[in-house]
This record gives structure tokens, C-alpha cells and sequence, in this order.
């Protein structure tokens, strides 16, 4: 499932740039390729609590009024803990662990969204919007000879801010943070969890104001 997502990730993120690049029509569209940094936050941070420094992201909107997108953004946020602790698990045989553990996400949000821009064209624009789709969740709990692995869909929502930032080289140096909430799923231990992360990206946009 890790391997599928990596591959479904990468192939909509081309797919969508190739369906975008058509000729005659680069004035009314734009993406963004960002690096991610992420923070787990609760039931996330319950089962990985450390900081991601692992994450990408892409954008691509396409502008529908002046001051308004819509679009599709994918990503690949990866979170990764290792403790040793006493830990209840809710499978087919339950009970509790102890030991040392290997606690890994990967999270891949797959979404459509839509975004309102604030300030001058050729400007600094601030921007809000709301991202609405789902999650691939791959999650993997190792201890010992054992691994317990959970990869599922789960629906969920990430509202959006950020700035578009024209540089003196003619790029665009694009900057956003999201709040990332997956609805209820299953843990790798078969508790119910909400994930949830805020991800902040920084990268650049190839656009047309």
C-alpha cells in the first residue's frame, strides 16, 4: 500500500501538470512544488510524536475570477517515532506490548480545493482556502519479530493559508501552511484515531499574474 500511494502520488502530480500544460492555456493556471515540514497533533501525536522533516507537496490551480482558484493538491507527509513503552492494542487478540517500537505514518492527502487572493497582481498575494478530499494512511507499528500495519482511506478536510511572493529572478517563492484532518480511521493496533498535522511548505510557484 506504501509502494501504491508513493506511485499514485507522483503519477496524478505529472498527470494533472500534463493535462494543465496545454497550449494557449498557461495564462489562467498555476502549481507549486513545496518541501513540507510537519507537526504531529492528536491521535498523530499520541502514536508518533516527533517532527516530520520528511514531505512534499504539489499544487495546481486554475483561475476561474481574478482573485479566485480551483485545483488539486497531493503530498507525502511521513512521520517517525521510535520508543519503548507499555502500549494497549485492540486486534484480534488484544492486550498490551512493551518494548521497543517502531511507530511510522506515511500520509498522503489527495484533495481538491479552492483558494481566495488577497493584494496586487504582480504583488505579494496572501491567500485562504479550504482543502477538501482524503488520506491514503499507511501506518506501521514493529516491535520485536512482530509488525502490525493498517493502510486505509480516510476522508478529511485541511484549510489553507499562505503567500505568493514575486521574486527579482521572475519566479515565485510560494509559502503555505495547513491543518490537515483526517476523519475517524483505524490504528495500526485497531483503536479508532482522528489524524491530524499542521504542515508547513516552502518552495516555488510557476505561474502567470
Amino acid at each position: 500500500m506504501l509502494r501504491t500511494g508513493v506511485r499514485l502520488v507522483v503519477f496524478l502530480a505529472f498527470a494533472t501538470g500534463v493535462v494543465l500544460v496545454r497550449p494557449g492555456r498557461a495564462q489562467d493556471w498555476y502549481g507549486a512544488a513545496t518541501y513540507q515540514i510537519s507537526f504531529p497533533l492528536g491521535d498523530t501525536k499520541t502514536f508518533a510524536n516527533k517532527t516530520s522533516f520528511r514531505g512534499i507537496g504539489f499544487d495546481f490551480r486554475k483561475t476561474v475570477s481574478p482573485s479566485t482558484t480551483l485545483g488539486v493538491t497531493f503530498g507525502w507527509n511521513v512521520f517517525h517515532r521510535r520508543v519503548r513503552e507499555t502500549l494497549e492494542i485492540d486486534t484480534e487478540n488484544p492486550g498490551a506490548v512493551t518494548g521497543v517500537q517502531d511507530r511510522t505514518i506515511n500520509a498522503f492527502p489527495i484533495m481538491l480545493n479552492v483558494h481566495r487572493y488577497f493584494g496586487h497582481e504582480g504583488g505579494v498575494q496572501p491567500f485562504v482556502g479550504l482543502n477538501a478530499g482524503g488520506y491514503i494512511m499507511a501506518q506501521r507499528f514493529d516491535i520485536g519479530l512482530f509488525t502490525f500495519q493498517k493502510d486505509q482511506w480516510q476522508w478529511g478536510v485541511a484549510p489553507e493559508i499562505g503567500f505568493a511572493i514575486p521574486l527579482q529572478s521572475g519566479s515565485t517563492l510560494f509559502i503555505n501552511g495547513k491543518y490537515n484532518y483526517a476523519f475517524t480511521g483505524k490504528s495500526a493496533v485497531g483503536t479508532d484515531v482522528n489524524n491530524s498535522y499542521i504542515s508547513v511548505g516552502i518552495g516555488f510557484a510557476w505561474l502567470q499574474y
